[in-house]
Order: structure tokens, then sequence, then C-alpha cells
């Protein structure tokens, strides 16, 4: 939780149209992300960028060309989108509250070097990657743009659709609060694929798990051999997830699977992710949205994403067929 010694600034800027609300990361945005790496053993060390008039520009377009639909959910929730270096990941999404501890709205922030370097297509197979040791016999490559789309501005898209997720997330109920502990209740995302031990830990249920899976660590030092690929993979391709990222915890859950959903469902875009070896492709992953195992998630995103209406900003404010 991020807190806001001028909440008013915050609350004005929310006011912009929801694609001019881009910045620098704040002094107390860098003091929590600080906070947090350290916390986390991560050597990142966070640093504001000034958005350019090309950066605006990019993002501008990225938020622009999104549906309708997703940007009426996201505006009434989100307050900015900060730029920086050395985040310790792509993303961040968290919550911004005044000093009473009331909540103003989401920031997502975005690591503008870990872009920098790609396009679409670059971006999403080096973040597939991350799990895994570079020196192994397998490697993932993911197309999720066409020629002609393969731009850093169609990874900022993705990237974006990814921590709206989390937006949405913060602002309804069917995923508990992550800033609060887990209350005994039913939710309505949480429940499709996961559980909560005593100790207020998420487990996937039995049938969601698969090998490998805890083990898959994206930003952290533990990285698994290249050949440990293709095991993952395959469990992941018995599970109801979307992706190996998505496999890590409820809240990535249900960012991969909005991020997905609107990418290839609403959008029409490319979703391929194929297994090489020696840089050939040896095997393509299932189309988690074209599978039965997806049906659950499907329709919870048709009902999600189709009754824009019956949404307000209000947080725990969902569609009736949504809550649990």
């Amino acid at each position: 939780m991020i807190i806001a010694p001028d909440p008013q600034a915050w609350k004005a800027r929310q006011r912009l149209p929801l694609h001019e609300r881009i910045l620098a990361l704040p002094p107390e945005v860098c003091d929590l992300v600080r906070q947090v790496n350290l916390a986390s053993n991560l050597d990142a060390l966070p640093v504001p960028v000034a958005p350019t008039p090309a950066l605006r520009r990019e993002l501008g377009d990225a938020i622009a060309g999104m549906p309708a639909v997703v940007r009426g959910l996201v505006d009434p929730l989100l307050l900015g989108v900060c730029l920086g270096h050395g985040l310790g990941s792509s993303g961040i999404t968290d919550i911004v509250a005044d000093a009473e501890g009331r909540i103003l709205g989401c920031v997502v922030l975005l690591d503008i070097g870990m872009l920098g370097p790609h396009g679409a297509n670059s971006w999403a197979s080096w973040k597939e990657n991350l799990p895994f040791l570079p020196d192994g016999d397998f490697t993932l490559s993911a197309t999720i743009a066409t020629p002609a789309q393969d731009t850093r501005s169609g990874a900022m898209q993705y990237l974006l659709l990814h921590e709206f997720g989390h937006v949405l997330s913060a602002g309804y109920s069917f995923l508990p609060a992550w800033w609060a502990p887990v209350p005994d209740q039913a939710f309505a995302w949480l429940d499709l694929s996961w559980g909560v031990d005593a100790d207020g830990r998420f487990l996937p249920l039995s049938g969601s798990d698969f090998e490998l899976r805890g083990m898959v660590d994206f930003y952290g030092k533990h990285k698994l051999n290249g050949d440990a690929l293709v095991t993952a993979c395959a469990g992941l391709e018995q599970s109801d997830f979307s992706s190996l990222y998505g496999a890590t915890n409820p809240y990535d859950d249900f960012a991969e699977c909005f991020a997905s959903y609107v990418h290839g469902e609403l959008l029409g875009k490319p979703q391929v992710l194929e297994v090489l070896a020696g840089g050939q492709a040896v095997a393509q992953l299932e189309h988690f949205w074209r599978s039965p195992r997806s049906l659950a998630k499907r329709r919870f995103m048709e009902l999600l994403l189709d009754v824009e209406a019956e949404l307000t900003s209000e947080a725990g404010s969902v569609p009736e067929a949504l809550a649990a």
C-alpha cells in the first residue's frame, strides 16, 4: 500500500482522460518499491523516468487501442501509470491510500528499462523464459503480434492489460484484497482454482496443480534448468491455468487470463507459444481459450466484459453472476 502525502494531487490526476494519466515514479512510490525489493532480496533500485513525448504517444496508443469495455472498467479505479527503471519486474500494481488508510485508487508502475529493447514478440518471449536458465536445450518463443504490430507499444499494451487485471481485482470482490488478511468466505475467481490453508497461504486445488508449478520463479534468483521447461509446460496443459506465470498465485492467475482473453478473444491478436529445441520449433502449446480446460474462466470473462453497465467503481460491486 502506498500512502499519499498529497491525496488531492492523485485525485486531480484521476480526472484526466485515462490515456493521459502518465507520470514519472513519485517519491512515495519509489520508497515503497525500494522497501519491497530489499525485503525480497532483489538488487533492483527504482529510479523515476520522465515520460517523453514518444513514451506518452506509445502508451496512449496502447491504452486507446484497448476495447471500450476495458477502458470503462478501469477508468474509475486507475490513478495513474508511473514510469521508472529498477522496479524488479516489468510491471507492478498497488493501491494508494491517504494517511487515514482510505483507498484512493490504484497505480500501475512500468519498468521502461525492461521494455526498452523489445518489440511485442521479443518482450513476450523474454518474459516466458524468465524462470529457466538460458543454457538449456529448450526455450520458449511467444508470438503476440503480427509483424506490423510487433512494436514496443504492442508490448506495453499486453503488459498494461495484465496490470489492469490487477487494478480490477483490487476494485471488485472476486479475489481477496492482497493488502489484508484473507477472510473465511467464498470468492468467485479464487474458488475456481485455489484454496487457502490454515496459515492463509494460497494453494492450487488438486485438479489445478502440476509438476514444478511451485518451483517456477519469474523474478527471483531461483531458475530451473532448460529441460524443466518441457515438464512444466506439459503439466500446464493439464491444468486450468492459462500460463506458467498465471499458475504462480491467484492474482496473476486472473491478470494473465484477463490480458490473454482481451488480447486474443476481443482484439483478435495472435497468441502462440512454441517450444524450441536448438532454435527449431518442436511443439506448440495448446491455445488456452479454445480448450475445454478454460470453460469456467471463459464464462467468468464473458460475464465480466459483457456487463459493463452493471459494474460500478464501488469496491465489492460485481455482477450477481460473478459473486461467490
